[in-house]
């Protein structure tokens, strides 16, 4: 579990770090903000990104961790969240997740609840 926290949180803070940068850029060449508002608007902006990002690197490593737990084929996927298994693709024995991240909540709560009634 420690190395799934560490990816999820080296994976926001990098995000972060882009957003800040390209947010204060922004703030400070096309808006003409002063330094103090552009860094404040920047950290906002790092804030958001960070914690997106942290919530599917979390997301992607939960839902890759219980499909290889249960050892669950496309098949099986696609019949937990009622999505096509095509959506699901297993290359060299890992999945895959090739779906659009708006999909990764439903997808891990379906996982979830598939877990919990498993134990």
């Amino acid at each position: 579990m420690r190395g799934q926290s560490v990816f999820a949180v080296i994976y926001g803070v990098i995000s972060a770090l882009v957003a800040f940068i390209a947010a204060s850029a922004i703030c400070l060449r096309t808006f003409h903000w002063t330094l103090p508002a552009a860094i404040l608007a920047a950290s906002v902006f790092a804030l958001f990104f960070f914690a997106l990002s942290w919530f599917r690197g979390l997301a992607s490593v939960e839902i890759k961790r219980i499909a290889r737990e249960y050892k669950l084929s496309d098949q099986d996927l696609a019949e937990i969240t009622g999505m096509k298994a095509s959506d699901f693709p297993i290359y060299h024995d890992k999945l895959q997740l090739i779906l659009p991240k708006r999909y990764w909540p439903k997808i891990l709560e379906a996982l979830q609840k598939y877990e919990q009634e498993r134990k």
